[in-house]
């Protein structure tokens, strides 16, 4: 279906390359689409991108964030292994978080090279410079490593109701998480410059945002709720989210004017509704 849907959509917009006029809520340097006649292009040219919009090369010593979260995230099965090996613990709690959490590290890379988040790639804030840039923001994230070792390290025996609870959370997150970075995507790619307030947004604001929360409490509640250190990773994203990710996200969107108003006023921003 979403290949018959991409091809359709393909036919009446061109090319992948020229279809990429404006992709996020943030400052991408996207692909333009292409002039009329032989009139000048602004912005740089579509041969700087890869086929799926991301800046194909950057200047020497650099790299953007897409590609540094690619490497975090293909770590994070074997980590799940390593912590399991290293505390000695190959029981059913930390052997469900290893796949629970590994499975999300591969999901992440599949997905970046499938239906990527732009704005991880080609936003100048997105920009890695240099070794110690790269390092520092590397360790930044490093706080979801905390997710295999505390499960590992917990050697109490998993209550049925909370192996229940965190694998229904978290393929619930993951549908929001992964299907609305999709929707995004693809809507944007061949009908760019248009506020998407239908599919998933037409039920809540953030899908994605409400994905990553919900699997992210389902890793909590796998690790070990009564473990202070396993709400970090939940801290840490909130923080991002609610205090940085939304707002701007939102104030991007205000160039829609009275339709993103009447929109935020009727879809609620991370609580889904039913209708």
């Amino acid at each position: 279906l979403l290949n018959r849907m991409s091809s359709s959509l393909h036919a009446r917009h061109g090319s992948a390359n020229s279809a990429f006029s404006t992709f996020s809520s943030s400052s991408v340097v996207a692909p333009p689409p292409a002039p009329e006649g032989n009139g000048p292009r602004e912005g740089p040219a579509p041969s700087a991108f890869d086929a799926l919009g991301r800046l194909a090369s950057f200047p020497p010593g650099q790299t953007s964030l897409g590609r540094l979260l690619e490497v975090h995230k293909a770590l994070w099965l074997p980590a799940g292994f390593a912590a399991m090996a290293f505390t000695g613990n190959w029981g059913m709690r930390p052997a469900l978080m290893t796949g629970l959490f590994g499975a999300y590290g591969i999901v992440w890379v599949l997905k970046s090279n499938i239906y990527p988040d732009l704005g991880f790639y080609n936003t100048e804030k997105s920009r890695i410079k240099g070794a110690v840039d790269y390092a520092v923001k590397f360790a930044m994230i490093g706080v979801y490593f905390l997710y295999p070792y505390l499960a590992a390290a917990n050697t109490a025996t998993l209550h049925p109701l909370a192996a229940a609870a965190s694998t229904l959370g978290f393929c619930l997150g993951g549908f929001f998480h992964w299907a609305g970075d999709a929707q995004r995507y693809f809507e944007l790619k061949y009908n760019p410059n248009h506020l998407i307030t239908d599919g998933f947004q037409s039920h809540v604001r953030h899908p994605s945002y409400l994905g990553e929360i919900l699997m992210w409490l389902s890793l909590t509640t796998l690790s070990g709720p009564l473990n202070p250190m396993s709400w970090l990773p939940v801290a840490w994203l909130s923080m991002i989210t609610l205090a940085v990710g939304i707002p701007e996200k939102e104030k991007s969107l205000s160039r829609y004017g009275k339709k993103f108003e009447e929109w935020r006023a009727r879809v609620p921003a991370l609580i889904p509704r039913l209708w």
